[in-house]
């Protein structure tokens, strides 16, 4: 009850385009574009088996092309590959379940716990146990963390909370070492402290002056040696012009 159409898409240059499909399933109105994905599926596998019975292939690749089947529609595709399987080799990439139980081998890739893709063929009883111990063991790391996440939720008391350390003493810098043993009075701790800061930045002036010096000396140096550079160069390029002048004195006079 249904309808279909191949077309081309450059009839003139058959060989320069592909082929468009269009097809409407029975109790449908509507055609290719306002189908539903499993019809879409449904009709391009129509279109391929139909192909395969025309021009056989040796060999049909499928992905997950039963994804968006119902359940009858998914295993009437795999009864239809098993069937076909006689006369041609099918690969399918499916995640369905009754697509598994009419295969004839497996190629499993798995997550085996450990943080690592694993590749199973031919799925038995071992690499089932295998597999199903790390995934048991994975499950129980996962239970353990979400128990450690759910004592977070729990505030610590107060009290049990580590404490901060007490003061440190005052660094040298700040005159710490520098206000001599035995005890002293607050007024001569300050005293002592802002001398010693005092006396910082007096070095510190005195290092910056020097080295100010430096600097202003080596610039001075420099902007001489510039200077004479470039009082040659120009007497040498008056020399070249009294040279030129001479010379076109002498040929006049030749002349």
């Amino acid at each position: 009850g249904g309808h279909g159409e191949l077309k081309l898409e450059n009839p003139k240059k058959p060989f320069e385009g592909g082929l468009e499909m269009w097809a409407r399933p029975p109790g449908k109105a509507s055609g290719l574009t306002l189908l539903s994905g499993g019809e879409k599926s449904m009709a391009a596998l129509a279109l391929i088996f139909a192909i395969q019975d025309y021009d056989p292939s040796p060999f049909y690749y499928f992905d997950e092309v039963d994804q968006n089947l119902d359940t009858f529609n998914a295993e009437a595709t795999a009864s239809l590959c098993q069937l076909r399987a006689q006369a041609a080799q099918f690969i399918m990439v499916t995640l369905r379940k009754v697509s598994l139980e009419m295969a004839e081998h497996h190629i499993g890739i798995t997550h085996a716990g450990d943080g690592c893709s694993r590749m199973i063929t031919d799925f038995g009883r071992d690499a089932a146990i295998e597999v199903g111990d790390a995934a048991y063991e994975e499950v129980q790391v996962q239970k353990e963390n979400e128990r450690r996440k759910g004592e977070l939720d729990e505030l610590p008391v107060v009290d049990e909370m580590p404490r901060t350390p007490g003061e440190l003493p005052a660094p040298e810098s700040l005159g710490g070492s520098s206000l001599g043993e035995g005890e002293q009075s607050e007024e001569d701790e300050v005293d002592n402290t802002l001398e010693s800061l005092a006396d910082r930045a007096d070095d510190s002036r005195e290092d910056m002056e020097e080295k100010l010096d430096v600097e202003l000396a080596i610039e001075q140096s420099e902007r001489d040696e510039l200077d004479a550079r470039d009082a040659e160069e120009e007497a040498a390029e008056a020399v070249d012009v009294d040279e030129v002048a001479l010379e076109a004195i002498e040929d006049d006079e030749v002349k």
